[in-house]
């Protein structure tokens, strides 16, 4: 429901924005969409009161991902990504196995050429053996891209995940976090663009006080059309 709700005031926010552009006689751009492929390399701690740390093998998330930059400065961003192998972690004879996936929708306003702003919804599925979560909510952030060059670019992004979790066998409950991403965008041929970052997603329990962060090197390509 959530993300056919925000499907929806995307497109309605293009066709007023169009809108006003055409009234206006404006030399603004029209629609812009850009589609590729996003990756993120990352390993995971999980940190469980009274049970210490224990830290899974890295592995790869990879999947499609589109954005698409409507008259006005506003923007339309998805993205949904996958595990390639399955997060392990090995002890007394013992191997614990979990697979990944993430989706990620939002709309922003790009107010200046260099920042914007945007809220929208993240969802990440985990499953292992027995055992399964779910990390849901509404998300919002700020974003940044200074130019350093006629190829190059620095970009971060700041996101505040407003989101719950329900795991098997506990109650749903509130698990806010926070997502950090910086990184160089680079030019590499006409109508393609490829990035390479580093992102830490931290998100935490308020009644187990179970602390799970993520982090690694993200990679992407987009072509413009």
């Amino acid at each position: 429901m959530k993300r056919g709700l925000i499907a929806v005031l995307v497109v309605m926010v293009c066709l007023v924005s169009g809108a006003a552009f055409a009234s206006e006689g404006g030399s603004e751009k029209g629609l812009e969409v850009e589609a590729g492929v996003k990756a993120w390399y990352n390993k995971w701690k999980s940190d469980v009161p009274g049970a210490g740390s224990t830290t899974f093998d890295s592995t790869l998330l990879i999947g499609p991902a589109v954005e698409v930059m409507c008259p006005r400065h506003f923007y339309f961003e998805a993205s949904y990504l996958f595990s390639v192998a399955d997060y392990e972690h090995s002890e007394a004879g013992v191997t614990e196995k979990f697979d990944r996936k993430d989706l990620d929708l939002a709309v922003g306003y790009q107010f200046i050429p260099q920042a914007g702003v945007y809220v929208g919804y993240k969802k990440v599925s985990m499953g292992g053996e027995g055992v399964s979560s779910d990390l849901t909510g509404p998300m919002i952030g700020i974003r940044g891209n200074v130019p350093v060059s006629h190829m190059f670019a620095v970009y971060g992004n700041l996101t505040y995940l407003m989101t719950k979790v329900e795991v098997t066998g506990a109650p749903k409950e509130d698990a806010p976090g926070t997502v950090i991403e910086l990184g160089v965008k680079a030019e590499v041929a006409k109508k393609v663009s490829a990035n390479l970052g580093y992102k830490i997603e931290t998100t935490k329990g308020d009644d187990s006080k179970i602390k799970d962060t993520f982090s690694g090197i993200t990679l992407g390509a987009m072509y413009a059309f």
